[in-house]
């Protein structure tokens, strides 16, 4: 059995799986009809976190990865889509109002 669960096709299988899965829950964002689904997203990047610590524990390194980069994907896809929504520009701090380069008395080329 442990052969067939770390065969290289089956690997090879469920790497796409998990990548099919993740950039569906990312397509999903623009479908209206798929919005329950995208309400998970959360619930989905933190799954896949979850199996790639899981995969970690088992020393299956190829497929960690494969999840923290979906995990991550999702995190950066919907954090981007909120600020977008949100009328922000992209990496734009929430607390740059607090912030003192203006009153600063550094020569502007230093």
């Amino acid at each position: 059995m442990k052969s067939v669960l770390f065969h290289p096709r089956t690997r090879q299988a469920t790497t796409i799986v998990l990548l099919l899965f993740a950039v569906a829950t990312m397509w999903a964002a623009g479908e209206p009809a798929l919005q329950e689904w995208v309400s998970q997203a959360r619930w989905i990047a933190l799954g896949y976190l979850l199996a790639g610590m899981g995969l970690l524990l088992f020393r299956r390194t190829r497929l960690m990865f494969v999840c923290l980069g979906c995990s991550a994907a999702i995190c950066l896809f919907f954090n981007e889509l909120e600020q977008k929504n949100n009328n922000r520009p992209a990496g734009a701090d929430p607390v740059s109002r607090y912030d003192s380069t203006s009153h600063e008395c550094t020569a502007p080329h230093q």
